[in-house]
């Protein structure tokens, strides 16, 4: 486990993520040519989608060997809408890699990314890209981070320049090499180089100290702090997420990988690193305990990816589901290189393996010894914002969309798919248009079907704007006697929060009843109390409850939730019950002659617009807009710009809609 190291390359959509995977694999000598993103050779964009699209959709999961250690890498998407793809494998890593371009710096997804690694304290390199593109800056990248992502970065590699300043090497700088890429260089751009290398190792070393007893103390005192000291400083600094370490290169030229390779495995942690408060403690002899983080159907045959926290998983062992309490023999076990299966017999603490078969697991389940119960603390993804009906062209196809769709789901868990309403046919929820678009187009391939998506519309939320209670009596005849359900429930807005169910019921209430009670009012936050849509922002607090008479033969629980519900729906009614919809930050680049009619159509749809800047890359537009005004957006844009323009909407919380309920 010493030599094991579990990454994620992640960032904003283009900042040249996938082409570093594709270095990686190169330099690791796991394939012999260069795979390219724009011509769809890349091996970790293996779907159609992906390669159609020059886009990563779906995590791409190898073991690269690098100088006697494996890194177990994940390459994962960068668009928004497949934002819930880098969560599940975030939740498995133990650290990221976090590539930005050098011209454009720290971009919205970029932030969304960094709060993702946040989130589950996932410890994080940065990779400064594309720095032999004009108009990259280095430094102003590294202010980028620290100003917008609140952090401490530490460069560690620093770019060299020759006297035209042309980007023309790399500079160690914690080891002082200096890396010229061939091609004579000037005794003035060495002294300038190696200076440049000493201050920055110089604010390394003072970075270091702040957070470093041994560190400090030799820097206080002016003793000499050697390079191994240094980066063992470095290490724990970020493995604690406190410092950030900083690299950069041209993945595309492959240069700088070899570099960051290396820091990888000298600066990232190993699994006895990375324990957190809910996870078992990664020990190879202890019984097994892991957990499914993605679950995939492919040609017909389902794979199961699986982190393994605690012992080892062999092929054959029964383990037990914790979800489902039910015990599964594992069929067969395999390590991937992308698409390529590895046969194993055994995958211990710290691994990623994946199971072969369909054993019923989805995301989130956790495996465990049936004689040791383990539970780990699985992923929460958002909720849908965007609904569109999936119209068959003959109506007998509507049965085999359901059947297809529902496949997909398994797979995404932010699929969410149902009958229409008014329709009756497929009506399916996602993150985003292009989420829904892609889910169209997988299906298309797998089915063969042919269908349309229409009417397109916003995913609304229920809530309130103003504390209230209110009780329900509700009678019913129970084995041939009256019984009356008493149920008394409070409402409390709740900014920004899902939905809460709180039990605040006497001591003595019996639990059954009780029980029975919360889960009917959870189940109806779900599907809405007043109004046909979800809640959220809201607080339900169970005040009172209580049934007469007592015992009841059979049927309590269900008059007990009758009278939740109805209690539930009138309170709301008293708290001023409002809708919300999401909104979306948007990020808009577009060429500066384009600017005045791009503005012009984002007023149009009662965006607001944030700042306005104008630089090499053309006219960057920041601003925050309605998400049912942003639908066809991107179409519309490409109109405008001529096919120039390129837009990026991102979940910005929730707003109350002008109406009440």
């Amino acid at each position: 486990m010493d030599r094991l190291r579990t990454l994620g390359i992640v960032a904003h959509v283009d900042a040249g993520k996938t082409t570093l995977t594709e270095r990686i694999l190169f330099d690791a000598g796991l394939q012999q040519g260069l795979g390219e993103v724009e011509e769809g050779t890349s091996a970790t964009d293996w779907m159609q989608q992906e390669q159609q699209r020059g886009i990563s959709i779906t995590a791409a999961v190898t073991r690269v060997p690098w100088r006697g250690h494996l890194l177990q890498l994940i390459d994962t998407p960068g668009h928004v809408d497949f934002a819930a793809e880098v969560e599940r494998c975030m939740r498995v890593l133990d650290g990221v890699v976090v590539v930005l371009d050098g011209r454009r710096g720290v971009e919205s997804q970029t932030e969304a990314v960094w709060r993702q690694a946040e989130r589950w304290s996932v410890p994080a390199l940065a990779f400064v890209n594309k720095l032999d593109r004009t108009g990259a800056d280095f430094a102003g990248a590294v202010t980028a981070i620290a100003a917008r992502l609140r952090c401490t970065p530490v460069p560690v590699v620093l770019p060299l320049y020759d006297d035209a300043g042309r980007f023309c090497g790399l500079g160690d700088v914690l080891g002082g090499a200096l890396h010229w890429f061939p091609g004579a260089q000037s005794a003035a751009a060495v002294v300038r180089s190696t200076g440049e290398l000493h201050a920055a190792r110089e604010r390394a070393l003072e970075a270091c100290a702040e957070i470093d007893e041994v560190v400090m103390a030799d820097f206080v005192a002016g003793r000499p702090v050697t390079a191994a000291a240094l980066q063992a400083a470095l290490r724990r600094g970020c493995c604690a997420r406190r410092l950030l370490p900083v690299l950069c290169g041209s993945a595309l030229r492959n240069q700088g990988v070899d570099l960051l390779l290396d820091a990888v495995v000298a600066l990232l942690p190993k699994p006895a690193d990375r324990v957190r408060p809910d996870d078992p403690a990664p020990d190879p002899a202890a019984p097994f305990c892991g957990m499914v983080f993605k679950v995939q159907h492919l040609a017909g045959e389902v794979l199961a990816y699986l982190r393994v926290f605690r012992g080892t998983l062999r092929s054959g062992d029964v383990v037990q589901n914790a979800r489902a309490a039910v015990r599964l023999q594992v069929p067969a076990l395999c390590f991937l290189h992308v698409l390529d299966r590895v046969p194993t017999a055994r995958a211990s603490a710290g691994e990623i393996a994946v199971i072969l078969g369909e054993l019923g697991l989805a995301t989130g389940d956790t495996l465990h010894d049936p004689a040791h119960a383990c539970l780990v603390t699985p992923v929460r993804f958002p909720l849908p914002v965007v609904t569109a009906t999936f119209e068959p062209r003959v109506s007998a196809d509507a049965a085999a969309l359901f059947r297809g769709l529902a496949a997909l789901a398994i797979d995404d868990p932010t699929l969410v798919v149902e009958h229409d309403t008014d329709s009756a046919l497929p009506s399916v929820s996602g993150l985003g248009e292009l989420h829904l678009e892609i889910t169209a187009d997988r299906l298309r391939e797998a089915t063969g079907l042919q269908f349309e998506l229409v009417r397109h519309r916003v995913a609304m939320f229920e809530t309130v704007s103003a504390p209230a209670s209110a009780s329900a009596e509700v009678h019913a005849e129970i084995g041939g006697r009256e019984h009356t359900a008493l149920v008394e429930v409070e409402v409390l807005p709740a900014p920004g929060q899902d939905a809460v169910v709180e039990d605040a019921t006497a001591p003595n209430s019996p639990p059954a009843l009780v029980a029975a009670a919360l889960a009917e009012l959870r189940g109806r936050t779900r599907i809405g109390l007043r109004s046909a849509n979800p809640v959220r922002d809201l607080r339900i607090r169970l005040r009172a409850l209580q049934l007469l008479p007592q015992p009841a033969p059979g049927g309590g629980e269900s008059l007990v939730q009758e009278a939740a519900r109805v209690a539930a729906m009138r309170a709301v009614g008293s708290g001023r019950p409002r809708l919300l919809e999401p909104m979306v930050a948007i990020e808009v680049r577009c060429p500066q002659e384009s600017l005045s009619a791009v503005l012009a159509d984002l007023n149009a749809r009662g965006a607001s617009i944030r700042q306005v800047a104008a630089g090499d890359l053309g006219a960057l537009i920041h601003g925050r807009s309605a998400l049912a005004r942003m639908l066809g957006y991107a179409t519309r844009l490409r109109s405008i710009t001529r096919g120039h323009g390129m837009a990026l909407l991102v979940p910005d919380g929730h707003q109350l809609v002008a109406r009440e309920v």
